[in-house]
């Protein structure tokens, strides 16, 4: 960090990631707010006439969700209450699960992208030996590391893939033909929402891959073929460049921006099977 050009390196991505999360934050949050605005604003305009009206829909429920019926007193604004506070409570977490993906990510390109730099680029008073035996054993940590956020992302990822797409699949097949303005806004909240969420782990994803790449690359280009090496250091070396980029898989795939790809994909293709079965039934 004493280093400024490494320092520079370290924090070259920091500005997207941000601008990113804060992107995601901001988007989820106003699309929640859309969507409970009109309830709040007609409680507003009730108050404003001296009157607690009870004259709407519940956003989550419609009335309906719960398995009792909720009564037409002042209970009805503490269900709209509880399903804003649920619902933010939800948006919160699911901003927050996804965006310390990203950190977690920026943590490995960071440092791959600075260790890159110092085989690349070593000092005159730096030993390639001792630098490039200490590039080893921090690459052979972030592998261990990058087996640790696989195990926990990886089936958060899964989850997210496989139901974001019958999710988005099915919110356009009840919004069809797209002649009711509440079930358009509804499909429109969520399939901004989740088509945002799995575009950001898939880029996130990809962003790790090529860090990984370009930290190979900086070893092959190195000076390491022409060092005394030991034998061990040379095998780790070797295997390093044989290995595939750090990737982390969600069970099925890697998460990369080609996974966003299938998703949009199969989400279409579940549509359009889903509208021929209805134009065959009828």
């Amino acid at each position: 960090m004493r280093n400024d050009k490494i320092r520079t390196i370290i924090f070259s991505s920091l500005h997207t990631m941000y601008i990113l999360t804060y992107g995601y934050f901001a988007l989820t949050t106003t699309l929640l707010l859309l969507y409970f605005a009109p309830s709040y604003l007609l409680i507003i305009r009730g108050l404003l006439h001296f009157h607690l009206s009870t004259n709407y829909t519940l956003p989550i429920s419609r009335g309906y969700g719960h398995f009792w019926t909720v009564p037409d007193n002042f209970l009805y604004h503490l269900h709209l209450v509880f399903e804003t506070t649920l619902t933010g409570l939800s948006g919160l977490m699911a901003c927050s699960v996804d965006s310390f993906f990203g950190f977690y990510v920026y943590q490995f390109t960071s440092t791959m992208r600075a260790m890159n730099f110092r085989l690349t680029n070593p000092l005159p008073t730096e030993k390639f030996l001792d630098l490039l035996r200490m590039c080893v054993a921090k690459h052979q940590r972030l592998l261990r590391c990058r087996d640790t956020l696989e195990h926990v992302y990886g089936p958060i990822v899964f989850w997210h893939i496989v139901t974001n797409a019958i999710l988005l699949c099915g919110l356009m097949y009840d919004a069809m033909p797209f002649s009711d303005f509440k079930r358009i806004s509804m499909f429109l909240t969520y399939a901004v929402v989740k088509f945002v969420q799995t575009f950001t782990y898939a880029w996130y994803g990809t962003v790790l891959t090529n860090a990984s790449e370009d930290f190979r690359n900086g070893i092959y280009f190195g000076e390491w073929f022409n060092s005394s090496l030991d034998h061990h250091v040379r095998t780790n070396v070797i295997l390093i460049m044989m290995q595939k980029p750090i990737t982390i898989n969600a069970i099925y795939s890697p998460v990369n921006i080609t996974i966003f790809t299938n998703f949009v994909n199969a989400t279409m293709s579940y549509f359009f099977l889903l509208q021929s079965i209805g134009d065959k039934d009828g």
